[in-house]
């Protein structure tokens, strides 16, 4: 019977040991993560236009601005491939970023299949921050890439057009985007959980 107790005080004892440490590990952040709760979170959405290498296939919802800005610029058949994806900064020196906005696969039949699509936000400054979305083919790599406002509410759709190295000519005018790219700064992950706890 003694032994019967003393276990179930060890076990007790552990148990409560263990919740008081990961109680102080969270109640004590690091600078690393107060400053990664400071950068403005930038979502990114993968479009593609209906072709016969893209036809039309069930997907995610297409927000009317999106709609609006790709009817503006002519597109009036596409899905989305992707619900809104975060990109993570990878601007500090010890984060480890996966950014892997798309996988490449379309479900219709009759598809072409494409190498998988990364994010990255290579520049924060003056402001602004830079996205960039590319992958897609394996040799000559395709991408959407756009200077915005870092400020929550800022959006664009960009076009997918072959890479261009800086420094050399853009790709030819009259070519047609391989996919477009819809790009949303959001708010800082901390005002964002505020905000949700603040309408509830």
């Amino acid at each position: 019977m003694k032994c019967r107790r003393f276990d179930l005080l060890l076990v007790v004892f552990t148990v409560t040991t263990f919740a008081a440490v990961a109680e102080l590990r969270a109640q004590n952040p690091t600078p690393g993560s107060i400053a990664r709760r400071q950068f403005n979170q930038v979502f990114v959405k993968v479009i593609m236009p209906v072709t016969a290498r893209t036809p039309m296939q069930d997907g995610p919802n297409v927000e009317g601005w999106v709609s609006d800005q790709l009817e503006t610029i002519g597109v009036s058949e596409y899905f989305a491939v992707t619900n809104w994806v975060p990109v993570c900064d990878g601007l500090l020196s010890d984060d480890e970023v996966n950014n892997r906005v798309w996988d490449g696969r379309l479900v219709a039949k009759n598809s072409s299949l494409f190498c998988p699509v990364e994010g990255d936000l290579p520049e924060r400054k003056d402001g602004r921050v830079s996205v960039l979305v590319g992958g897609w083919y394996p040799v000559s790599g395709y991408e959407a890439k756009v200077s915005m406002l870092d400020e929550p509410g800022t959006r664009a759709v960009q076009p997918v057009l072959p890479y261009s190295a800086p420094g050399l000519s853009e790709t030819n005018p009259v070519e047609k985007p391989l996919a477009y790219v819809a790009v949303l700064v959001g708010p800082p992950p901390a005002e964002r959980v505020a905000l949700q706890s603040n309408d509830k």
